[in-house]
């Protein structure tokens, strides 16, 4: 990967959309969420910064944006409320929502076999509620997300058991397992919304930092990884910058 200091106007000439991940990119990585048995649920998480706010604002004068993220479209609301609506557009549950100024649109739909299989998948995991390794569930439609305080081989091996057919995935990111059918990723979700806005490949950058950004890599667009300890793309890389999503606004801002 080159430095993002490489990057140059003449790159950005023909760019239209900057997609970003959320956490650990823009939004500080954390989540902490307290489940049981008894039905009671808390989640807590960090909060979008001022700087970060304004540095996008900016940005969305010059560039449509995406929040490209596997939170759910009413978190990323919620946060990210201080930019809406105009020329930003959300991408939820791990390419699963898209979420826009009046729109909502699912990017695909799901057949019995995956609806089933999702509640099957949750109806096992939630036994595992109560272990000391486990935190609990974050609230999603469709995307199954199960937070846990460690690698839990139990959670891979139930979604084996609940989808012969093997058409799940089931992603340990150091914080949660995220398990949802193989349909539903960030690049499908960008290329539906790409499709909307008549845009191609060579017109967008994506900006990540993890395990669901890596199909995103080998889409044919300016790919910058702002964790290449654990994304590895061809193009360009922040070195260890957490948030280095703030960087890569403030170079951008500078070459246009």
């Amino acid at each position: 990967m080159k430095p993002i200091s490489e990057l140059t106007p003449d790159l950005l000439s023909q760019i239209k959309l900057i997609a970003f991940d959320s956490d650990g990119v823009l939004i500080q990585k954390g989540t902490d969420i307290s489940q049981n048995t008894n039905g009671f649920y808390s989640q807590q998480t960090y909060p979008l910064t001022a700087d970060i706010i304004t540095k996008l604002s900016q940005l969305k004068s010059r560039y449509e944006i995406v929040i490209n993220s596997g939170r759910n479209s009413l978190y990323l609301t919620q946060i990210y409320q201080d930019i809406l609506w105009d020329k930003v557009t959300l991408i939820s549950e791990i390419g699963t929502f898209l979420t826009g100024g009046g729109f909502v649109v699912q990017t695909e739909p799901l057949d019995l076999y995956e609806l089933e299989t999702i509640k099957k998948i949750r109806t096992e995991l939630f036994k595992l509620v109560g272990d000391s390794r486990v935190e609990g569930f974050e609230p999603k439609q469709f995307l199954t997300t199960l937070h846990c305080h460690e690698a839990v081989p139990e959670v891979p091996e139930i979604v084996k058991q609940c989808d012969p057919a093997n058409r799940f995935y089931c992603w340990w990111n150091e914080e949660a397992y995220d398990i949802h059918s193989q349909k539903f990723n960030k690049i499908n979700g960008l290329k539906k919304l790409m499709t909307l806005k008549n845009l191609t490949s060579n017109q967008v950058i994506t900006v990540g930092n993890g395990i669901n950004d890596s199909d995103l890599t080998v889409a044919g667009m300016i790919n910058i990884s702002t964790d290449p300890a654990n994304l590895q793309t061809d193009d360009f890389g922040v070195d260890g910058e957490h948030l280095g999503g703030a960087k890569i606004i403030d170079l951008l801002l500078n070459l246009v």
